[in-house]
């Protein structure tokens, strides 16, 4: 049964041509996934949805889940816009706590470039609070967050957001009016996808863009393992002293700086050194 399963699936992706799907320009165009179709008509409109880590690197940044839509497909390559985010299920359900309130918030953004969000910010307060200080606190949220992400640009939005600088300083802001917990974007819905269809570069700057990518993240992982490297070397340089060329004298203040006792022959003394 494994084995007919196995060839009904290889059947089915048979003679389709496998499409690599690019991030926009704001994440370097990275390679994200891959996805197969029969021409290139169907990929465009796809959806798919990544974490943000995978993209950035930075661990602290895997709870979001960001969604790009394919709009523009040229040979092997489909490239993507932006659509939005969401945060992870787990990670929403890890905030919310027994006798706490979860404020949930829902208001559309005009941002500088002419993009239009739909953003949904959560805010979590320690105790079971009135409606009517929920009702200020999303005002204040609401009021907050349009003063500030108004003036930027989505790339610019999106790095105050990411960054988590946003988050605290709404924070700050609500512990003004009452004690807030903490506060997260839950969702971000871009309104008015078309305004970020970007004209994607050809194939031959694309693949510089993706090959001065790689050779950055092989260079600092080469400079990683020189560190760790360095390090276990200063290591063994450390370990291989010859204690026997050096007096008495010298041997008992390495072991009053090592706490051990200074009683003893010189054998004993670098017996003790060495252990």
């Amino acid at each position: 049964m494994a084995k007919v399963a196995r060839a009904k699936v290889k059947d089915k992706w048979k003679g389709k041509m496998w499409y690599r799907l690019h991030a926009p320009s704001m994440f370097n165009y990275a390679i994200m996934a891959h996805t197969p179709a029969d021409s290139a008509e169907v990929v465009n409109g796809r959806v798919t949805e990544v974490p943000l880590e995978q993209l950035t690197g930075d661990f602290n940044q895997k709870n979001f889940m960001i969604k790009f839509r394919v709009h523009e497909t040229r040979g092997n390559n489909a490239f993507t816009s932006f659509d939005g985010h969401r945060l992870t299920s787990d990670y929403k359900r890890a905030l919310t706590r027994r006798r706490n309130s979860r404020i949930d918030c829902n208001f559309v953004l005009n941002l500088q470039d002419d993009v239009q969000i739909r953003i949904k910010p959560i805010i979590m307060v320690d105790k079971r609070i009135k409606k009517s200080q929920e009702k200020m606190l999303r005002a204040v949220t609401h009021k907050y967050i349009e003063d500030n992400l108004s003036k930027l640009s989505l790339s610019e939005a999106l790095k105050k957001i990411y960054s988590g600088d946003l988050n605290k300083e709404v924070a700050t802001t609500l512990k003004t009016t009452y004690p807030t917990k903490r506060v997260e974007i839950s969702k971000i819905s871009v309104m008015n996808p078309a305004s970020l269809m970007e004209v994607p570069p050809e194939d031959s700057e694309l693949e510089k863009i993706l090959e001065d990518a790689d050779n950055k993240t092989t260079v600092e992982e080469t400079e990683e393992s020189e560190d760790t490297t360095e390090d276990e070397d200063n290591t063994e340089e450390s370990s291989d002293v010859d204690y026997s060329a050096m007096k008495v004298a010298e041997l008992k203040e390495l072991l009053k700086e090592k706490d051990l006792p200074v009683s003893g022959t010189k054998a004993e003394l670098i017996e003790r050194l060495n252990s």
